[in-house]
């Protein structure tokens, strides 16, 4: 007989301003013989998650509730015995559609009760501040970290997903591009730019594919830095990523892929995001752990994304 693991449950009924209902996701869940854990308070999913040991961990919730599960693993160690499921209840959902974790509930439990496991990379950030955080989807710096500031949750209800093209289009006009100076994998890099992404997924601000090419199994980060570009090409590449096309080899794109990423800024005010929560104090060092995360995934779910 089959040995049935154990199973919790972190629910965030203020996503997507509270469609994360804990009494429509106990029916759906009851089969499981979960225990719950409903959020009341930032910190909330982090404690419940760290303290987690064996077992599923099932997060319902918005990308910002799955990071603080995230952080709480992290800060564990990233337990080998735990799994980690998505129930995707946030407006933008950007790691469930790498994850290929469809936003319909009960499709999201299909995908649970068919059990596809993988075991994906997580990252770390180590701030100037001193202290650290851990992802598994994308930090942003930069305009993109504005655009995920300016995006509350009055833009989102009133324009879904397009709150962050709508939000987009004005921090672009205004933000002033930074010099950046980095070092991947030891080797040096300047350069003038708007935005940069450090990638474990894909996707970021309600679906833009932000390291559209980024295997969250191959040890690596994927670095896109939007450079200087004039805001004509800036606009340029918003359709190209809004169609899913690749626009990595577009003019003002620069594409790498590292083990450790240090990021230095002038003036040192860049403002970053992980997985869309703010960061307090300019990220230092990125750094990779080779799958450490065991996660439910879609069947359609693939590692990796031809060019």
């Amino acid at each position: 007989m089959a040995v049935v693991p154990e199973v919790r449950v972190i629910c965030n009924p203020a996503s997507r301003g509270g469609s994360c209902n804990p009494g429509i996701l106990r029916p759906l869940l009851e089969e499981f013989g979960p225990e719950w854990v409903v959020t009341g308070r930032p910190g909330d999913a982090a404690a419940a998650a760290r303290e987690w040991e064996e077992g599923l961990l099932v997060v319902a919730g918005g990308d910002g509730t799955v990071n603080e599960a995230v952080n709480g693993l992290g800060m564990a160690g990233f337990p080998e015995g735990v799994t980690l499921a998505i129930i995707p209840a946030g407006t933008g959902n950007d790691l469930a559609q790498t994850l290929a974790i469809p936003p319909d509930p009960e499709e999201a439990v299909e995908i649970l009760r068919k059990g596809r496991l993988r075991r994906l990379d997580a990252a770390r950030i180590r701030l100037r501040s001193g202290g650290e955080r851990f992802f598994v989807n994308v930090a942003n710096g930069g305009a993109g970290a504005r655009i995920s500031e300016a995006v509350d949750k009055e833009l989102k209800s009133r324009w879904g997903r397009l709150a962050y093209l709508r939000a987009a289009l004005e921090v672009a006009q205004e933000f002033e591009p930074r010099e950046l100076h980095l070092v991947l994998d030891g080797e040096r890099r300047d350069l003038r730019a708007i935005n940069v992404a450090v990638g474990n997924c894909r996707y970021a601000g309600g679906g833009w594919p932000a390291a559209p090419r980024a295997n969250p199994e191959d040890g690596l980060l994927d670095l896109v830095v939007i450079e200087d570009v004039g805001l004509h090409e800036l606009l340029e590449l918003g359709p190209l990523a809004l169609a899913r096309t690749d626009y990595l080899e577009a003019e003002g794109v620069f594409f790498t892929r590292a083990r450790d990423v240090l990021i230095e800024a002038s003036p040192p005010d860049l403002e970053f995001t992980a997985d869309g929560e703010p960061l307090s104090g300019e990220p230092a060092e990125f750094a990779v752990f080779h799958r450490a995360l065991g996660v439910v995934v879609g069947l359609e779910y693939t590692p990796d994304v031809l060019p």
